[in-house]
């Protein structure tokens, strides 16, 4: 699955259901609620000041423990947490 092809409302929807639950979280907009997904999934989010614009975006995301081919990028680090839990899940 092509995640950069994907609007942020497709990834909130993917999220909700690999989570089992109805449609309608804004997962890329608000850390209130994708701060525990993050947290419980150990996903690493970080900054990178070096960033080009071929880079696909200033932020990172990558699980802290294994996983090691699973990244993404993202202007918006939100998004790109959730793409790597989509990762994780098995999209990719």
């Amino acid at each position: 699955m092509n995640y950069q092809e994907m609007s942020d409302e497709q990834i909130e929807f993917a999220v909700s259901d690999a989570l089992g639950i109805p449609r309608g979280d804004k997962w890329c907009s608000d850390w209130a609620e994708t701060g525990p997904i993050i947290e419980k999934h150990k996903i690493s989010v970080i900054h990178d000041c070096m960033a080009e614009p071929q880079d696909g975006g200033c932020w990172m995301a990558r699980p802290t423990y294994a996983y090691e081919h699973v990244k993404a990028r993202s202007d918006n680090p939100l998004r790109a947490a959730m793409v790597v839990f989509l990762m994780m899940k098995g999209g990719e």
